[in-house]
């Protein structure tokens, strides 16, 4: 449906989040290998990011307390220490690239980059989106009582948002693009510019995540606070699902994850949605309560579980069909 045919743009939106709430078929997805990625010491980890070459990104729980940043690749879970000199502290990655480039917060929420042994520093506190193979990063940075959204590339640091109001960044493509949220409304920002994404007068909304092909996903509200999922395609249009729900990715196939109030994360391929809660490789390992974080191009989903110990878990869900090294 066209933006431009809405006469009641708020009702429309409306009506089809509660046409989408009624029961959706479940999507014929291949088989899946799925990955308890461990700890580092801790009871807890919890993954926040994945790459296409298989760079896991996130956080754990250490010994005797604490959480420090990892990264995990090919069964093996690094830590990625504090990143505050003297050892102390916590820290967690956030964003992960195919080189296995991690950015994420450290110490008292200072923005680092960690790349092999090293670590960079950004020069500001705040929250990391994103990093895409170029290097670029965008996240968000407190800026008096506000936040900011930035774009960090080749060294610098530039504000993207709006003068004078809240904004975060909270994803980028291949190709520079970058989405998130500025005074409650999704964006794209390309060449230099800041596209409101059209959400209906009286709704909110937020973009969290673009594929290398524009195509973006997020989180808009009906006008009343009730949250739905969403696919700007040129359109912001809802996706299938219930209509308390939020998309957070999307590959370069157009698989979409997202995550529902009580019944938690699901991933959509054409259209059709599976509940992870519902796959039978999760339930062998007694988990619960997948809530997906990232997919990659490959169909690979991180996030996290539950498990029978109740203790939250960093998970890789690896669809076998397309294989896994």
């Amino acid at each position: 449906m066209q933006a431009s045919r809405w006469r009641n743009p708020l009702a429309a939106w409306a009506a089809l989040l509660l046409a989408l709430a009624a029961p959706v078929a479940a999507a014929a997805v291949p088989r899946w290998t799925v990955v308890d990625l461990g700890t580092l010491g801790g009871p807890g980890s919890y993954a926040t990011a994945v790459s296409d070459t298989g760079f896991v990104a996130g956080c754990s729980d250490v010994m005797p307390q604490g959480v420090h940043a990892f990264l995990y690749y090919q069964g093996v879970m690094r830590d990625l220490g504090s990143a505050t000199g003297d050892g102390g502290g916590n820290s967690c990655a956030l964003a992960v690239n195919d080189a296995g480039v991690a950015a994420g917060r450290a110490g008292n929420g200072d923005l680092v980059v960690w790349s092999g042994e090293s670590v960079t520093r950004l020069g500001v506190k705040g929250n990391i989106g994103a990093i895409n193979d170029a290097g670029a990063i965008v996240g968000s940075h407190p800026d008096g009582a506000r936040t900011v959204a930035f774009l960090y590339r080749d060294g610098a640091l530039v504000d993207i948002g709006r003068p004078s109001v809240a904004s975060e960044a909270t994803a980028i493509n291949a190709g520079g693009e970058v989405v998130g949220a500025s005074d409650g409304r999704a964006f794209v920002y390309r060449d230099g510019t800041l596209q409101d994404l059209g959400t209906p007068a009286g709704a909110s909304s937020i973009a969290k995540g673009i594929n290398d092909r524009g195509e973006i996903v997020g989180m808009a509200s009906d006008g009343h606070g009730v949250p739905g999922a969403f696919l700007f395609d040129g359109t912001l249009r809802p996706l299938p699902g219930t209509s308390d729900s939020a998309a957070v990715d999307i590959n370069n196939r157009a698989e979409i994850i997202g995550s529902a109030e009580g019944s938690f994360g699901y991933v959509v391929v054409r259209d059709a949605l599976t509940r992870l809660d519902t796959l039978p490789e999760v339930r062998a390992l007694g988990l619960h309560r997948v809530e997906p974080k990232a997919i990659n191009n490959r169909g690979w989903i991180a996030g996290t579980a539950v498990n029978a110990r109740g203790d939250t878990r960093a998970v890789l869900l690896i669809p076998r069909a397309r294989g896994a090294s």
